[in-house]
Parts: C-alpha cells; structure tokens; sequence
C-alpha cells in the first residue's frame, strides 16, 4: 500500500495528484508580516525526497521559477531533468511564490483574460486594495525561510532562473545563513539596476550581427543584419506598411525566448526591402504578439496579477513610487520627455517611443505608474535591507550570449554582487541555458558546480550556432535550389525538393519553439504537432513554403538522437530527407522521385 502522508520536518506532506513521486503540502503564513492587515495566507510547495531510500539525504536542492507569476511546483518535470543524478542523494524543494500557482494565485480577471494595459492594471490594483503591497518577492522570500525552518532544512543549494534569480538574490541578501550555494540562470541583479533598462538595445543591435556572423548562409552575404534591419525600419515608418515600428522592436525583444527570431529576421527583412514580401514579417509578428497574450484562464497556472504585483513593489521605477497614481503619471511624462531630451537614441535604432509602445510586460518603464502606493511598512524598491550584502558562498552565473531578455551586462551586474563568484556565458543560446537544454552542456556545468563547487565550462564555447533561413522566397524558382548529387538533375526538381525540406523544417522548428499542436505554413496548408516527450512528430497537409508548391507527408525530430526525417510528397513527387538538428551549417541528405525521375541532393537546412 502506498503511503498517504509523509512527515518532513514538522510538516504532513500527501501525494501530489498526477505526479508520481511528488509530496505536496501547504504552510500557513502572516498575510502581512507587519501585521497591519489580518489574516493568513496557505503557501504550496512541492517536495521530492532524494531517490537513494535508505541513505541519508546529502542536502536540499531549492529551484525557483521565472515569471514573476509562474509557480516553480509547476515546472517540476524540468527540475527533475536537470538536476538528475543529484537527485539519488539530494532532496529538491520547489516552492509556490505567494499569489502563484497553490499560494492562492491572484486573479485579476482583466489581465488574466486580456491584454495587460494601464487601466487593467489599476483595477487589479483596486481589486487588492491595502493587500497591494503584499506580494514583494521580500515576502516571498521570508515565506521561503519559514518553510526551510518548518521542514527542519538548514542551508540548501539555490537555484533561479530568469525572475527566479532575483528570487534566489533576496533570499540569500535577507537570509544569508540559508544558502550554501547559488546558480543564476539568466540572471539580473536585486540590487542597482536602472529603470531604464539601458543595456537591452546594445545587446539587441550586437546579437543579430553576431547571429549572422556565425551562420554561413547570412555571412556569406557580407555586410551588417543589423544595417539590414535598420534599412527595414525606416521602411517601416512610411505607412502603409505591414508591421508598426513598435512590432518589429518587440520581435526583436522576444528573440531571446523564440530563437525563431533569429533564425528568420534578416531573410525576413531581405524578403521585404528586395520584394516587398511581407509574409515572413508578418508571421514573426503574430509570433511575438503570442507572448502579450494573457497567460492560461486559470491564474494557477500563470498569474499576471502577481507579475504586476511584484514588479510594482520591487523593481527600480523612473518615477517615485510614494506619489499618487495621478502625481506619479505627471512624474513620468516629465521623466519621459527629459530622456527623450538627453538619451534620444537610448533604444535605437528605434526611437524610446517606438520601443516603449512595445507591450507593458516587456517595456517595464510605463507599467507601474497607476499602482497603489505602499504602505510604509512595505515600500516599493526595497526587496533587500539597505546595508544588507550577499552572503560568502560559491555562486555560478550562467547566461547566453543571444539572451535580449536578461543581457549579459545584467549578468555581470548580478554577478558581481557575489564575492566567490564563476561567470559563464554561454554561446549560441537565448534566455535561460540549463532548463531544457538540448545540449548537455549549461545542465551539467549545473550540476557539477552543486556536486563539487568546481567549473568544468570548456563546452560552453562549443554549442553550434543558430541556423539561420538562407533566403525567402515567394515562389518555388526563387528557392536556393538543392545540390545534386548525381548527374542530370534538373534545376527546378532541386527546387522543389529544397522547397518540399524547407517546409518540413521549418515546421517542425516552430512546433518545438513554440510548442504548437497545430499550426499553418508560411503561405498556406497546415500541419498538426505531438510529442512523447523525445519523439515529435508533425503532420504536413498542403503546406506552402512558397506561394505555388503545397506539399504533405511527416516529419519526425527525435530529441534522442538529435536528428530528424522527413517523408514528403506531392502531386509527381515524393522524397526522404534526414538531417542532424543540431549540427553547425547541418545538410540534409535527400532522396526520392520527381515525375519518374531519380532524385538525389543535398543542402543546408534552417
């Protein structure tokens, strides 16, 4: 008979439901820790105790969630994965920020339906009224300390990525005798940082060079992408045209959580200025726009209350947070027109207005100007005690060196925080390196530094570059053509087959970036998605890579192997083509008939 409770510490914990292995329970705290408003607030966590039954637990692992808003009990299963082997001895501990996911997740039916704007934002502020000041990450963090004593936890391993290293940051600043080590994971620092975010267009203007550079197909074009791109924008500013200015800042913004981005920006904006091709514009827009929208209807799940909740009262704002909403929109505007006065190309190539038009959640500097003010007893900005510092333990700062969402220069803010610090960027990945990582290398260089407190990096160096699309193309005699690889093939079958692979890949790229179960071609047709986990498989029906070629068939990605296959067909034609997915300058190697006719090719695959 499985057993229905496990006590840990003081504490009752039961089965999680659904997730095998998994203890759940709740840990009733103070609403307000200055006991000006009453009542209490249950926080969930998760606990996985250390696989090894028998054997003492060699110490507690603590992972914290990005968002802010997502619950870190709901990213269990990546946890798991990264920390492996670890977990035969060590405990892992996964808490439920309060106002996320089982600590009562607040629901703001506005933003969590619709966009997040500012009179959406002032009526969940309303809604929580004198509760407003509640949600810091200071509480979260003291949260965390009771749940450590109730458990009867002493130092543990820390681990954050994106908004969790913030976390991680002011727990251990408020609670340094709790850590004995910490990872930072897309890191940007507690403590010092600018309102303005003033880092985020030179790492923009740098990654899409660098991105090209490193991908043969783009550097072999010479020249800048981001000359391209600017040449793009000033095209954009001339109506009518197909995306705003603001949309192609926000598109370049999100490239650090969709590489996509990368992968088709600079053929994008080549498509346009050569052809006036919109389409591969078009869609990179609708793709960024999917970030804006509201999280899943349940706020369990992603709560964006609690997102603006704890940005308001913990982030550096340009304007003062003490004054009345109304006040402090006039102290805005007054700090808006000065900057546009004294750093007008603080954002460029875009202008501060263009890039501050992107949406709330990704501009920051507008989305607190109609928050209530705090309470003296919580005053926004001070998640960490002034004179407070980060305790003497070893800490490992990881960030990619594509990452638009958390720079390497905020990196290197949060790591120099740290006395006994190891900084690594990572080359070739975007935002958050260890989580998912298909490579092996950000995951174990976790690892081995929680293990051994050592740095074994080389491999960091090594990750291929992000494949970049060579050329789109609105009809099929303006695809790049295959290479043949035997005698007497035809310039248009090697066409079509590059456009028949084209399709495939570029498919099965945006179900695993984006995690789609279905999804339309570039031009047309439509494909549908699933996975075990390791295997993804798609199904092609009509897709058009091009405006007059649709092909269907399957394709199939298998994360075991890192390769994938394609049987593609079409009216007179049907092929196989295989490919590595992760390999630099990857071929794919391709087979089949045209017509009766033999087909066998090569070419590069985006």
């Amino acid at each position: 008979m499985l057993a229905t409770l496990l006590l840990v510490g003081n504490l009752s914990l039961h089965p999680c439901s659904g997730a095998s292995g998994y203890w759940c329970g709740t840990l009733t705290r103070p609403l307000d820790s200055a006991h000006r408003i009453p009542g209490t607030i249950a926080i969930g966590f998760t606990w996985l105790p250390h696989a090894r039954s028998g054997s003492a637990s060699q110490g507690t692992i603590v992972a914290a969630e990005g968002g802010p808003g997502y619950p870190s009990g709901a990213s269990r299963a990546g946890y798991r994965a990264l920390f492996g082997p670890l977990l035969q001895t060590r405990d892992l501990l996964l808490m439920d920020d309060r106002g996320t996911g089982r600590s009562e997740a607040i629901d703001c039916p506005d933003l969590q339906t619709g966009p997040m704007t500012l009179p959406a934002i002032a009526r969940c502020g309303a809604q929580l009224g004198a509760r407003s000041d509640l949600f810091g990450t200071d509480a979260a963090a003291d949260d965390l300390d009771a749940l450590l004593s109730a458990l009867r936890i002493g130092a543990a391993d820390f681990y954050g990525d994106s908004y969790g290293t913030f976390f991680v940051q002011v727990f251990a600043a408020r609670h340094p005798a709790r850590v004995r080590s910490v990872t930072l994971d897309g890191a940007y620092p507690a403590v010092g940082g600018d309102p303005w975010y003033p880092s985020t267009a030179p790492m923009l203007r740098s990654a899409f060079d660098r991105a090209c550079r490193r991908a043969p197909v783009c550097a072999a074009l010479g020249g800048s992408s981001l000359e391209r791109i600017g040449r793009l924008l000033i095209r954009l500013r001339t109506p009518p045209s197909p995306i705003a200015p603001a949309e192609l800042a926000f598109v370049m913004d999100s490239a650090g959580l969709d590489p996509l981005v990368f992968r088709d920006l600079d053929a994008a904006a080549r498509a346009y200025l050569d052809a006036r091709d919109a389409e591969p514009l078009r869609r990179l827009a609708r793709e960024a726009a999917q970030y804006e929208e509201p999280p899943p209807r349940d706020p369990r799940e992603g709560s964006n209350g609690l997102f603006v909740a704890s940005s308001c009262s913990d982030n550096p704002q340009a304007y003062d947070m003490g004054l009345a909403p109304a006040a402090r929109t006039a102290a805005w505007e007054r700090a808006l027109a000065e900057k546009r006065r004294t750093n007008a190309d603080l954002y460029a190539p875009f202008s501060i207005d263009e890039f501050l038009a992107i949406p709330l959640d990704y501009a920051y500097v507008p989305l607190c100007q109609n928050w209530p003010v705090a309470s003296p007893s919580h005053p926004a900005g001070q998640p960490i005690p002034a004179g407070a510092s980060m305790p003497n333990v070893p800490a490992l700062v990881l960030t990619g060196d594509l990452d638009t969402i958390t720079t390497p220069a905020e990196g290197d803010a949060a790591a120099a925080l740290f006395h006994d610090v190891r900084r690594v960027i990572v080359a070739n990945t975007t935002h958050v390196t260890a989580v998912g990582d298909p490579y092996g290398c950000a995951s174990g260089i976790v690892r081995n530094f929680i293990a051994r407190r050592s740095l074994h990096a080389q491999c960091a160096r090594t990750i291929p570059p992000l494949r970049l699309v060579p050329k789109f193309a609105r009809f099929i005699s303006g695809v790049p053509p295959a290479r043949a690889l035997a005698a007497g093939q035809r310039d248009r079958d090697l066409r079509l087959v590059a456009g028949a692979v084209d399709a495939a890949s570029d498919a099965l790229a945006r179900a695993g970036a984006l995690g789609m179960t279905e999804g339309s071609g570039l031009r047309g047709g439509a494909f549908v998605s699933s996975t075990d986990g390791e295997r993804t498989r798609i199904g092609l029906r009509d897709v058009k890579w091009t405006e007059d070629f649709a092909v269907s068939g399957t394709a199939t990605f298998d994360a075991r192997t890192g390769h994938a296959d394609a049987e593609l067909h079409w009216n007179g034609g049907n092929l196989h083509a295989t490919w590595p997915a992760y390999a630099n300058a990857a071929r794919a190697t391709i087979a089949g008939r045209i017509d009766g006719r033999s087909i066998h090719a090569s070419m590069p695959v985006p």
